[in-house]
Parts: C-alpha cells; sequence; structure tokens
C-alpha cells in the first residue's frame, strides 16, 4: 500500500475528479505510473489536500501511463 501525492500537479503527472455522493466516492482519470487498489492518493482541495483510496484502477494503452480509478473518502487520521 502505498500513497501517491498528485498536489503538485504537472506534466504527466495530473487527474481530473469528479465527486460521487458529495464527495465521498469519486471517479478520477489521471496520469503517472505505479497506482494499484488498496494505495492512497492525496489531491488538491482548495487550499488543503484531501485523502483517497482506490478502490480500482485500470491503465489504458493509449498513453499507456493513463489511468481511470474509482475512489472513496479516507479521512488521515489526527495525531
Amino acid at each position: 500500500m502505498k500513497t501517491h501525492d498528485y498536489t503538485k500537479r504537472g506534466w504527466g503527472h495530473d487527474y481530473i475528479f469528479e465527486p460521487i455522493d458529495e464527495g465521498l466516492k469519486g471517479s478520477m482519470m489521471g496520469w503517472g505510473y505505479g497506482l494499484e487498489a488498496g494505495d492512497y492518493l492525496i489531491i488538491q482541495n482548495g487550499t488543503d489536500s484531501t485523502r483517497y483510496k482506490i478502490l480500482s484502477v485500470e491503465y489504458l494503452s493509449n498513453p499507456q501511463d493513463m489511468w481511470k480509478a474509482s475512489v472513496e473518502f479516507a479521512p488521515r487520521q489526527r495525531i
């Protein structure tokens, strides 16, 4: 299980997020290698960030680093 930080967006490392159920779930499409189901994504949320758990991810063939994923909100625990 890895955490992928997508808060610094750029060429080859970016995403599109479509909220579902008021943001508790989401549908995403993005670019970058190494994502797997069970991993976490940190994405920008205004001036803050939000963590989502990847429920499923599928890599597309063209371009090879393009993926689509289903995610669910996974708040970080406060220390």
